[in-house]
């Protein structure tokens, strides 16, 4: 159970990055035209040892290699998955099926840097790229649905959100931003969010199953997607990749903290 919830004692600390939780956070990266990728062995260079798992589709030139990350207070599952064009590195909690607390307890705040110095690694050796994007999904735990809608409205300062009584919230935006040192790039700043009410069964041998709907397994949940536009032509210089990266963390950062700004 998360000690994270707001109330109007701490409604000042609404803002704070630690209070968001960790579900996933992903970065793909799609590779230049007339850049093929060749034998490689980014696991073991990245990770320092080989895969738990490794599978292979030789003929469509499709590899995910999985295996278990562990960085301090960061515990997870590890994904590359590789296609002829396209690289996605996910890093996944574990869930634990029979816990009836929300499914996460990675602090974004932690869980972020960890992921992001791995990504940096392979930013160093990875083929010439074309797009790259950081995604996220985390959760902002409350006790209940009503206490959520109350204070979903302070991440959206530039609408009136009267959300009194409402239910089945989702709302969707982009909010691009230009790359001031690099003509043409744009940064595509995609956020979506959602009230969302975790319930959990848990099943037996003989069929029947236990059904938890605790009030405290309600969140704001936030998935975003922060990438540099389809619309960029050229390649990605390489010795700007990690500064690149690095900016779709702040963006993605950003977000969280301040919810949906210009």
């Amino acid at each position: 159970m998360f000690n994270v919830y707001m109330s109007e004692a701490n409604i000042a600390d609404r803002f704070d990055l630690t209070k968001w939780k960790t579900e996933s956070l992903r970065m793909t990266a799609f590779l230049s035209p007339g850049s093929p990728i060749t034998q490689q062995n980014w696991w073991e260079e990245i990770c320092g040892s080989p895969p738990e798992v490794r599978s292979s589709q030789p003929r469509t030139g499709v590899q995910q290699d999985e295996g278990s990350f562990e960085d301090g207070n960061t515990q997870g599952r590890l994904i590359l998955a590789v296609q002829p064009s396209r690289i996605d590195w996910l890093l996944a909690l574990e869930v634990d099926p029979t816990s009836f607390d929300l499914p996460s307890v990675i602090s974004f705040s932690e869980s972020v840097n960890s992921f992001a110095e791995l990504m940096n690694r392979w930013l160093n050796v990875s083929p010439n790229l074309q797009r790259i994007a950081f995604g996220a999904n985390l959760l902002l735990p409350f006790e209940d649905v009503k206490q959520a809608y109350e204070y979903l409205p302070a991440y959206f300062p530039l609408n009136k959100l009267d959300l009194k009584n409402a239910q089945d919230f989702n709302y969707r935006i982009n909010r691009p931003r230009n790359v001031d040192d690099i003509p043409d790039l744009k940064i595509n700043r995609l956020s979506s969010w959602s009230v969302m009410t975790f319930t959990t069964f848990q099943f037996t041998n003989v069929g029947s199953y236990t059904y938890s709907s605790n009030p405290s397994n309600v969140a704001i949940r936030l998935e975003l997607d922060i990438n540099t536009s389809i619309d960029f032509s050229g390649e990605l210089s390489k010795d700007k990749l990690p500064e690149i990266f690095a900016q779709l963390v702040e963006y993605a950062k950003e977000i969280a903290l301040q919810g949906d700004i210009l």
